[in-house]
């Protein structure tokens, strides 16, 4: 019998360690970027062509390589950081694992140019698929660039994974923002398809974050700084009015390294306590300088999951950095004791005072119903309930099939039905009753339809209604949300959204459609472009659609509130005129039927 293990050639271990390394075309600016910063760049310049299919370009200012250098550079684990296991538990550079380079050449073809200061000329390499073509002698100045065309020419099946242009440009943009950010006495220039797409000087770390999302931060930015023999916090937080329904611009650095740590971001809500709403989050820019030796960076092939030895005692002091931040700012409550307000009420009175025993007045004749909405007359809601039968007996097709089989099977009528209370739980569900058992309707989810039927319904109309807005809304983005709202301008004015280009990186804001709250239009702005770009849908018929779905998701995403009686019945009314009532905007279940006879198993 023959043996059956073999060893893979190394073409073919090199494309399986790729798929570790390089997930998509950020992964490749982000590894090369690294490299850059770790031979001492000042400035370094990031080329796009294509979202980085077709090219990816940086160049830097650093020391360069020598040819031998160079060469080495594209073999495996072959790394200037660390000579020994034991310098892996006390890493200060940003890569270290001397994969980057040579993954990256397994899976597309790469050009490098580099020079060291004293050499005469610098080196030239071509790499295709891990095997090197040639190299040769190059004039070049001091630094290094590396080109990368044709990411995943020998995968295709990775390829073809990569999602939109857009999102794809997000995933890099992304990923320089992370870079920029903990690096500020870096100066970075950004160019897309040959276009100067963004700038980002030397500069402080206030000022860098203003020059990447933008001056609604200049003002609304709070310091925060402490140091203890643990660790060193320093950074900024955002104001509590700055606060959000989503955790938009939540960045934490250890060591000049991004990273993501949701006990760290629990911490940073939890110390603003009652200043923001309970589903809010507030933006912060929190900078961590901790001993090498008590982090671990090697958790992750991204590096962005960090295991701290210490981590109780930095979220502690992160903690407790963010609450002075808001109190040295004044943004805590306080009590107001300038008032008329008799305190010696307070205090227990001299024995000598009379002490009158309290007393309770009760009117027998009071009914806690009288003029109550159980028994007004609506004749719009009238046998609204009949808007059920249609539901019971037609269960949409992704929806468990199991949900609806009595439903189904039940041929009794709800005609005799003359008001059926409704029920709110948890301000998140309406729970009423159907003619087979109990419908429970996930209100956020049933919104989205709502709000879709009614976007899709408008924008087949030669004018969607629009409410002007009296002062216009000035919004400013960052340059990949200006690029995404810019190329789908037309499709959001066909929805009622009147809005204008205002410079570099900023619209303005004279209209919404009447869904949207006009003070919550750059939110929901945000949160549509993040859907957007994060859809998979490309064919052009298809715009509109995927923009009514994200515009139908984001601006259903109001703050839990209590409904009235009258107001659940309005709300259920319009659902059930939906033509697809029972799932949400993107096809989740938006209600669900609790049958009785399910009901009664439970007690027996």
């Amino acid at each position: 019998m023959t043996d059956i293990i073999q060893l893979l050639p190394d073409s073919v271990a090199n494309q399986i360690a790729a798929g570790e390394v390089v997930q998509r075309p950020a992964s490749v600016v982000k590894e090369l970027v690294e490299n850059a910063i770790d031979a001492g760049a000042t400035e370094i310049t990031i080329s796009i062509g294509d979202a980085g299919r077709t090219s990816i370009q940086i160049m830097d200012n650093g020391v360069g390589m020598s040819d031998t250098d160079a060469r080495m550079s594209f073999e495996r684990h072959a790394t200037s950081k660390i000579r020994s296991a034991a310098d892996i538990f006390k890493i200060r550079s940003m890569g270290f694992r001397g994969e980057a380079l040579a993954s990256i050449a397994a899976v597309a073809h790469v050009e490098m140019k580099t020079k060291r200061e004293d050499d005469p000329v610098g080196t030239k390499i071509v790499v295709k698929g891990s095997v090197v073509e040639t190299q040769e002698p190059v004039q070049f100045q001091r630094g290094t660039s590396i080109q990368v065309k044709n990411l995943f020419y020998n995968i295709p099946a990775r390829r073809k994974f990569l999602k939109k242009n857009e999102t794809e440009l997000k995933y890099i943009i992304t990923e320089i923002y992370h870079t920029a950010l903990a690096h500020c006495d870096i100066s970075f220039t950004v160019y897309k398809d040959g276009d100067l797409y963004a700038k980002f000087p030397k500069s402080n770390v206030k000022q860098r974050i203003v020059n990447v999302f933008g001056k609604r931060f200049e003002k609304s930015l709070l310091r925060v700084e402490s140091e203890t023999s643990i660790c060193k916090v320093f950074g900024f937080i955002g104001t509590p009015e700055n606060a959000k329904k989503q955790n938009f611009n939540q960045y934490f650095f250890v060591n000049n390294r991004f990273f993501k740590h949701r006990s760290f971001q629990r911490t940073v809500v939890k110390a603003y306590g009652s200043l923001i709403s309970p589903q809010e989050y507030p933006p912060f820019f929190i900078f961590i300088e901790v001993d090498p030796e008590k982090i671990d960076v090697n958790i992750h092939p991204t590096k962005t999951e960090i295991k701290f030895v210490e981590e109780y005692n930095i979220s502690s002091i992160i903690e407790s950095a963010v609450k002075y931040s808001l109190g040295k700012s004044n943004i805590v409550p306080s009590l107001d004791f300038s008032d008329d307000t008799n305190y010696d009420d307070m205090f227990v009175k001299p024995s000598s005072h009379e002490v009158k025993v309290p007393s309770i007045k009760v009117n027998p004749g009071y009914n806690p119903f009288a003029n109550s909405s159980f028994e007004k007359e609506d004749p719009n809601f009238r046998n609204w309930e009949q808007l059920f039968e249609d539901f019971e007996r037609s269960p949409e097709p992704d929806i468990p099939q199991q949900t609806y089989e009595s439903a189904i099977n039940s041929q009794s009528e709800t005609s005799h039905i003359q008001q059926t209370s409704c029920l709110q739980v948890a301000k998140k569900y309406i729970v009423t009753q159907g003619k087979t058992g109990l419908l429970i309707i996930d209100i956020k989810r049933a919104h989205s339809r709502i709000v879709l039927e009614k976007l899709l319904s408008s924008a087949q109309q030669e004018s969607a209604p629009c409410q002007k807005i009296l002062m216009p809304v000035k919004i400013e983005l960052d340059s990949s949300d200006f690029d995404t709202i810019s190329d789908i301008l037309p499709e959001l004015q066909s929805f009622g959204f009147d809005i204008e280009i205002f410079g570099k990186n900023c619209f303005v804001v004279n209209g919404c459609p009447a869904n949207v709250d006009i003070s919550e239009t750059e939110q929901v702005l945000a949160e549509f472009v993040r859907m957007y770009t994060e859809n998979q849908i490309n064919a052009k018929e298809k715009i509109r659609e995927n923009i009514a779905v994200s515009l139908a998701k984001s601006t259903s995403l109001f703050r839990n509130v209590t409904m009235q009686q009258d107001e659940m019945q309005a709300f259920i009314a319009q659902l059930f005129q939906c033509q697809s009532h029972s799932l949400s905007a993107d096809g989740k279940v938006a209600v669900i039927l609790l049958e009785y006879d399910e009901i009664l198993q439970k007690f027996k």
